[in-house]
């Protein structure tokens, strides 16, 4: 799957949409994130939470280095999620003090389910789904 890169804050930066099922029902929910391969785990606003119909606080707290060298709480949270073509179970932490404008996606159980292309060129960031020849 190609996608292109989103003009936000006046610049071209590799946002991707992914569609979180709802607890306890079959709705899914779609969000944009930006997607940094050196963050280790996928990171949105905790408000995303409420809209899930899930309780922040039931995930398990961990902590997270920013880009400041500062260190802020995240509860991890495992939700059924669809990226690209795939749906899958994926540990995705939530955190009040994400001091940024947009969600990220890293690397815990994302990256391992698809090979990245960056096309900074082009602007198109693209995920193939790992086979087992991958």
């Amino acid at each position: 799957m190609r996608f292109p890169y989103i003009e936000f804050r006046g610049r071209f930066a590799p946002m991707v949409p992914i569609r979180f099922k709802l607890k306890d029902k079959e709705e899914w929910v779609k969000f944009h994130a930006y997607v940094d391969s050196g963050a280790g785990y996928s990171i949105f606003h905790s408000d995303v939470t409420e809209i899930l119909g899930l309780r922040l606080e039931d995930g398990r707290v961990d902590y997270v280095t920013v880009g400041d060298g500062s260190q802020i709480k995240v509860y991890l949270h495992q939700i059924k999620i669809q990226m690209a073509t795939e749906e899958f179970e994926a540990t995705i932490g939530f955190s009040r003090n994400l001091g940024i404008g947009f969600n990220v996606i890293g690397r815990l159980d994302l990256f391992s389910k698809f090979k990245l292309c960056f096309d900074e060129e082009e602007k198109i960031i693209e995920f193939h789904p790992k086979t087992i020849e991958s």
